[in-house]
């Protein structure tokens, strides 16, 4: 115990036990140190005052090294530690192991170990140098330095960093990525006839994407409620553009939809095995583009057969049927005419066709060469 005198009072605190460490020259220092902030008003003046003064430092230093670790934790910790886990809840398995494959072959090496708040566009210059030089193509560059920017991103909304990210003052490669590929009819037959024998599920899906043009992530998010056979539509909400949109049935659609078993207006159409949405079309569909060839010898990804082909066939083929583009862009659900036009290919080889079918016409006939003119 130590006693003294605050204000004509006798005040006695108790500072401790020996066998604690607690020897009288402690509390002789201790007493001293009291009295004097006492007498200055200088200090805790009281054994409580002084045992919070510690605990509030205590936790104020805590705060400061939290702040600075913060402030200093690297591109790859913070990609590795706040960004993936989040990505790996909501994206497809083959996306974000893409982001990591490109993080770890090309991002790390030159910004991995460096304060993210300290990344500028002098390092994403580096990283898009050293994507070029090795022969990557800027489809590739645009997949890095958008995982850097979203990166950023999420380090901007826990506070990390500020600003825009710094690949936006870098300019990316021009690429035209607009895939071109699209299916003949016995094609279509052939992958239809294969994905029914696999699996009921993805072949309804793919016969959905091929007659009504619908996206994965718009078939994924059905309801059947959404569902009207009656009327033989289909309505799709919150696509895209924002907006919802209604696609018509073809015969085969409205037979496809009347033989499934019906559930609950708010249950999904197509839900995966845990009844979620869908985040990926599976590996059927690749194991059966694969199976026949589709993709044989083919290295541009954009003339590859993916799911979204079956989308990009309908379109053509609406367009070889005679509709016009601009019913086509409502079909489809395109927020621009030019995203529709993407689809020129198909009136361009209409257009051929129709000169090749007026030579031929021309070719039945007699042609009579045209007499010069004299002094010509």
């Amino acid at each position: 115990m130590i006693y003294f005198r605050q204000a004509g009072k006798q005040v006695e605190q108790a500072l401790g036990w020996g066998s604690k460490g607690v020897t009288l020259n402690f509390a002789k220092k201790t007493l001293a140190e009291l009295k004097n902030n006492y007498l200055t008003a200088s200090g805790p003046v009281t054994l409580k005052e002084k045992r919070q003064n510690k605990t509030d430092t205590e936790a104020e230093q805590a705060r400061l090294q939290a702040i600075q670790e913060k402030e200093n934790v690297t591109f790859k910790a913070f990609f590795e530690n706040g960004y993936l886990p989040i990505q790996k809840t909501h994206k497809g398995q083959d996306t974000w192991i893409k982001e990591t494959g490109h993080a770890e072959n090309w991002i790390y090496p030159v910004i991995g170990n460096i304060p993210i708040k300290n990344v500028s566009s002098f390092h994403i210059e580096r990283i898009k140098k050293n994507l070029l030089d090795a022969g990557r193509t800027p489809r590739t560059v645009q997949y890095c330095l958008a995982t850097i920017r979203q990166t950023w991103n999420h380090a901007r909304r826990a506070g990390i960093v500020s600003g825009d990210s710094p690949t936006r003052a870098v300019k990316i490669p021009k690429f035209d990525n607009q895939r071109q590929r699209y299916l003949t009819p016995d094609e279509c037959s052939l992958l239809l006839a294969e994905l029914k024998i696999r699996s009921e599920t993805i072949y309804r899906m793919a016969l959905l994407s091929l007659d009504a043009g619908l996206r994965f992530s718009e078939i994924a998010g059905l309801q059947w409620q959404d569902i009207d056979v009656i009327r033989e539509t289909v309505l799709l909400r919150d696509t895209k553009s924002g907006k919802n949109r209604t696609v018509y049935m073809t015969e085969r659609i409205k037979c496809l939809f009347s033989g499934m078993p019906k559930s609950g207006p708010d249950v999904l159409v197509f839900p995966d095995r845990n009844g979620k949405a869908r985040k990926e079309v599976g590996e059927t569909f690749r194991l059966v583009v694969e199976k026949l060839g589709l993709n044989s010898g083919i290295d541009d990804d954009r003339l590859k057969c993916v799911f979204h082909t079956l989308r990009h066939t309908h379109a053509s083929r609406l367009l070889e049927s005679g509709a016009d583009i601009y019913r086509v862009k409502e079909l489809l659900g395109h927020a621009h005419v030019a995203t529709t036009e993407r689809y020129s290919h198909v009136t361009a080889d209409r257009l051929r066709s129709a000169i090749k079918d007026m030579e031929k016409m021309n070719n039945q006939g007699q042609v009579i060469p045209l007499a010069g003119r004299t002094g010509e």
